[in-house]
């Protein structure tokens, strides 16, 4: 089992997504974030991942809500923190390590560059708060697209 800690940064009614460029969903948007470390906390480890990915030092806001997200062609099971993060809206992202976009709500819905299940997790956990845990199947069709079910507990 895999511990990440992800984060919706919003500013101006846009959330801060970045580009996939290693791993799975490569070439799609998502939520930042990365594993967490042994012996540390999940405040921490968002705090430190956003620094390493975008060069900002935020302010840890609140733990929005946890996913289980099983990924059957991988056979792995993968738990998703989402944490809100606060940002100085005058504080600029500095040393990108991966290619960021502001996306607004109508993007988000609309967007079809985004990985499906980080849509799911920002409109359930951010915009409507309808629910604080999030059960995600995710499958791959033999062509190689992926596609979810889930389910809200």
């Amino acid at each position: 089992m895999i511990n990440v800690v992800i984060g919706i940064i919003a500013k101006e009614d846009q959330v801060l997504l970045i580009k996939r460029e290693r791993g799975d969903f490569i070439g799609l948007y998502g939520l930042p974030g990365g594993k967490v470390e042994e012996c540390e906390h999940l405040d921490t480890a968002i705090k430190r991942e956003i620094n390493e990915e975008l060069g900002l030092e935020l302010k840890f806001g609140q733990l929005l809500g946890t996913a289980t997200e099983i990924m059957h062609d991988k056979d792995s099971t993968t738990i998703l923190y989402c944490c809100e993060l606060l940002m100085d809206i005058k504080q600029e992202i500095s040393n990108p390590e991966f290619k960021y976009k502001w996306f607004s709500k109508q993007e988000l819905i609309n967007s079809n560059s985004i990985i499906e299940s980080d849509k799911m997790i920002i409109d359930i956990f951010y915009n409507k708060k309808q629910s604080n845990y999030i059960k995600f199947d995710c499958y791959r069709e033999e062509e190689g697209k992926y596609f979810w079910k889930n389910e809200e507990v």
